[in-house]
């Protein structure tokens, strides 16, 4: 098991934050998470879980203002190589309200 956590200001890294668990040499579950604001990313998490070297679980989360994404979202399932669950979610993508897409 392993931590890291990060901030910052000037150098542009805002927060930062990963988790990681292995055994037997593989990762077995990771986790990330970063926001920012000058440096345009806002919001993005990515879980991943595995088993057998075989991606079990994915997640991906994303937000955004000034960079125009405002929320993605992205699940996936996997079971003996086969996805059987995929799931993605675009939201106000083209909406504004200064009147600009």
């Amino acid at each position: 098991m392993a931590e890291f956590k990060s901030q910052s200001s000037n150098r542009r890294v805002q927060m930062a934050e990963f988790k990681w668990q292995s055994s037997n040499g593989r990762v077995q579950m990771a986790e990330f998470k970063w926001q920012s604001s000058n440096g345009r990313v806002e919001m993005a998490e990515l879980k991943w879980q595995n088993s057998n070297g075989r991606i079990q679980m994915a997640e991906f989360k994303w937000q955004s203002s000034n960079g125009r994404v405002q929320m993605a979202e992205f699940k996936s399932q996997s079971l003996n190589r086969r996805i059987y669950m995929a799931e993605f979610y675009g939201r106000v993508i083209w909406q504004s309200l200064n009147g600009r897409v």
